[in-house]
């Protein structure tokens, strides 16, 4: 990996349109079925208000538009629309923040089971309870 380059967390991420994309159709710029959430905030549940709602897949729709499949995990609700690369750029920084968060969470979990480990291993050791027969 390169030194300025960061892990894809979500691989289905959306990613920005390329060049050659179609232009985008009338009305391609409202947003779909369902939602009262702004389009700034794709990430918020349009039915429980919940904040963890993640894009389950995804198509151009135009240059600068998007159609989107997004999934609350918590009411299980799921919305299709087309959103501008603005709302969609958004989405994908709220995700990566919660991705960096959860990888936060999990580094402090996986260090501090480790140290428990480690703890255990050392008192088995001292206590002559480990054998070379434990290999």
């Amino acid at each position: 990996m390169k030194p300025n380059e960061r892990p894809d967390i979500h691989p289905r991420a959306p990613k920005p349109p390329q060049s050659g994309a179609k232009p985008a159709g009338p009305g391609n710029g409202r947003q779909g079925t369902g939602g009262s959430c702004t389009p700034g905030e794709l990430h918020v549940c349009f039915n429980c208000g919940g904040e963890l709602v993640y894009p389950l897949d995804w198509c151009e729709e135009g240059v600068r538009h998007w159609r989107i499949v997004l999934r609350c995990p918590d009411c299980e609700s799921k919305r299709e629309g087309v959103f501008e690369q603005g709302a969609v750029e958004l989405l994908d920084d709220e995700l990566d923040r919660a991705a960096g968060a959860l990888l936060g969470d999990l580094r402090r979990m996986t260090h501090a089971n480790m140290s428990e480990e480690v703890e255990f291993f050392v008192k088995a050791l001292g206590a002559d309870l480990i054998t070379p027969a434990d290999f």
